[in-house]
């Protein structure tokens, strides 16, 4: 199984703040069978340049691998970012920031609005070879409120992305999750995990979730999308099916 969503890399951004924290996190992980992680810190374009980010990065993926290689941990682990959604994605250099290895990009919108522009970045950023994988989009008001935006996001070019806690740990948004999965909304199952306090892995709760209330198809094609997108293949997924009703489960920020 793969993660393709943590804030693991040691000191770098609100995610683990130690070496041994990020140890702990990976020990998780793998004792739930995730054996494939990509390290994926925050970036903003608006507060730091790609190459302060990257030096930033690349510091604390030397600190964690020194520690990795001296550990009974065998995952396979990736570099990538978190970009928070800006119009300047459109024109600015954006290979350093993608999965080691792919053309994929992790991409976090505003958690209150939606960019008018959104759709034509994503566009031109798919006609520049790029895979956006928009995260933990559950946690969006503008998601919330009409889930059908998804479909205009997905026929721009992009892949979505729920957390694995807020199927687990946040009940009241469980519901509407799992119906936006069986409409064909969601096509990855991460973590975005923080730490085991805030945010913990609880990747397997929440395919085992899945399975229960979605069956074993939805589950299986989640984890094979996720692996597909880590491995730099841009997987088949089907028409998503726009829905007649759904929840409103709130738009208070509780992730």
């Amino acid at each position: 199984m793969t993660d393709l969503h943590t804030h693991i890399l040691p000191g770098i951004d609100d995610g683990a703040r130690t070496v041994q924290t990020s140890l702990n996190l990976l020990q998780s992980e793998q004792r739930q069978g995730v054996a494939q992680i990509a390290l994926t810190p925050h970036f903003n374009i608006e507060k730091q340049s790609v190459k302060e980010f990257l030096h930033g990065r690349n510091a604390a993926a030397r600190q964690l691998g020194a520690a990795f290689r001296n550990s009974s941990l065998s995952q396979h682990l990736k570099l990538g970012a978190e970009i928070f959604y800006s119009s300047e994605l459109a024109t600015i250099d954006l290979r350093p920031l993608c999965l080691t290895g792919t053309n994929l990009l992790l991409i976090e919108f505003p958690p209150a609005y939606y960019p008018r522009e959104a759709e034509d970045v994503l566009y031109q950023l798919t006609r520049r070879g790029f895979v956006p994988l928009i995260a933990h989009v559950e946690r969006y008001a503008f998601v919330r409120e009409n889930p059908n935006i998804l479909c205009d996001l997905i026929e721009a070019g992009a892949y979505t992305q729920v957390n694995a806690t807020s199927l687990v740990l946040h009940k009241r948004h469980q519901k509407l999750i799992l119906q936006m999965i069986r409409h064909g909304m969601i096509h990855v199952l991460a973590t975005d995990t923080h730490s085991l306090e805030k945010r913990p892995p609880k990747y397997r709760a929440a395919l085992d979730l899945i399975t229960k209330k979605c069956g074993t198809d939805a589950a299986r094609a989640l984890t094979r999308n996720a692996n597909l997108l880590f491995a730099g293949a841009s997987p088949m997924v089907g028409e998503p099916e726009m829905m007649r009703h759904f929840l409103f489960p709130g738009n208070k920020e509780d992730f």
